[in-house]
């Protein structure tokens, strides 16, 4: 592994909330459990995509079922307030980030709409340039962001998360000081080990990434197979030869959604198919992306039985109307009118969006 390898890892703080706050500056104040998601009595299998800290502060985080996220602020005696996820305005202002993070680098690997890795080596292990960039994201775009910088992707990914907790939003390893920063936190905070995995090392008597880390290799292999075993081996001293692999490339976009009951509602099916195909196109959009490809998803609810059709468009398009009326041909044609447990929209042959592209299919009345 080479020496000279410096990465910066950055992670946006309550991204769906921050944006939400920055378009509704109200909310930032807020003194209700303000949760970005569909409101349980509107969806019952809606779940959280992320919350403020009055919500964080009484137990509720991403992933939660909105349902249960609601009970548990009744509990607390705190007020609820849903807001709708708004996924083409989150894409817009992630594309301002990182076109921001690219004047900063040579290389960056997108690793989500809220996550990137950047190639640090021009400002080695310093802590000032990096809080320099905080504050320009900050001033430039209104984000909150947290930064880990270290000699590895793995280490650098945790220290941006352990980086949310501190004042300065930021935390540098230094070379050689990977194991050592490592080893008192949880072994839940090891990139890699899941409820399950920690459920298991924990019955073990491993409940720190140090404990890890003092495991021989053989016994991690004999209890955990010889693929994950060494990962475990590996990561808990800090150890990861990963690099960057450059522009995130997308090779489709979808939105899928689980109905609250199964059903067979024409008007039901079409407007959801409507709304996925605004989701998509959105971030077509936010992404510089044309499709020239719809396909949709069906899942029967009695025989959960999964079908899916592509179809292949006239003109690559981002076009929302485009899209859902494609998706909609497909439907006519694939579906058994059996009641629909879950339905989704999918565009994929992409490719970079160009002006002449802005040809578009008339949408059938």
């Amino acid at each position: 592994m080479a020496d000279d390898r410096v990465f910066l890892h950055c992670d946006v703080d309550k991204m769906y909330f921050s944006v939400e706050a920055l378009e509704s500056p109200q909310l930032a104040s807020d003194t209700r459990a303000v949760i970005v998601s569909v409101d349980p009595r509107e969806y019952p299998r809606a779940v959280v995509t992320t919350a403020n800290g009055v919500a964080r502060d009484i137990g509720i985080n991403s992933g939660m079922s909105s349902a249960l996220a609601a009970r548990t602020a009744r509990e607390h005696g705190v007020e609820v307030l849903f807001v709708r996820p708004r996924h083409e305005l989150y894409g817009k202002y992630s594309r301002r980030l990182m076109d921001l993070l690219r004047t900063e680098t040579d290389l960056l690997e997108q690793r989500s709409i809220d996550e990137a890795a950047l190639d640090w080596r021009h400002h080695g292990f310093l802590l000032e340039p990096v809080l320099q960039l905080r504050a320009r994201i900050l001033e430039e775009i209104g984000l909150s962001v947290s930064f880990g910088v270290a000699s590895t992707l793995l280490v650098a990914k945790i220290a941006s998360e352990l980086a949310k907790g501190r004042e300065d939003h930021a935390c540098v390893v230094e070379p050689g000081q990977a194991a050592a920063f490592l080893a008192p936190l949880s072994v839940r905070a090891l990139i890699g080990v899941g409820p399950k995995s920690e459920a298991r090392l924990r019955a073990f008597e491993v409940l720190t990434i140090g404990d890890l880390a003092a495991r021989p290799l053989a016994w991690l292999v004999e209890q955990f197979g010889s693929a994950y075993g060494r990962y475990l081996f590996a990561a808990s001293r800090g150890e990861d030869d990963s690099t960057l692999v450059g522009e995130r490339v997308y090779k489709s976009i979808s939105a899928e959604h689980t109905f609250a009951r199964d059903t067979s509602d024409r008007g039901e099916i079409w407007r959801r198919l409507q709304s996925q195909a605004v989701d998509v196109a959105g971030r077509l959009r936010a992404e510089n992306l044309l499709a020239g490809e719809v396909a949709i998803k069906l899942r029967y609810g009695v025989t959960w039985v999964t079908i899916t059709r592509q179809l292949r468009l006239a003109a690559a398009t981002d076009d929302a109307e485009t899209l859902a009326a494609g998706a909609a041909a497909l439907v006519r044609k694939a579906w058994t009118r059996q009641p629909i447990r879950l339905i989704g929209l999918r565009a994929s042959k992409l490719e970079p969006s160009r002006q002449s592209d802005a040809v578009q299919l008339s949408f059938p009345r």
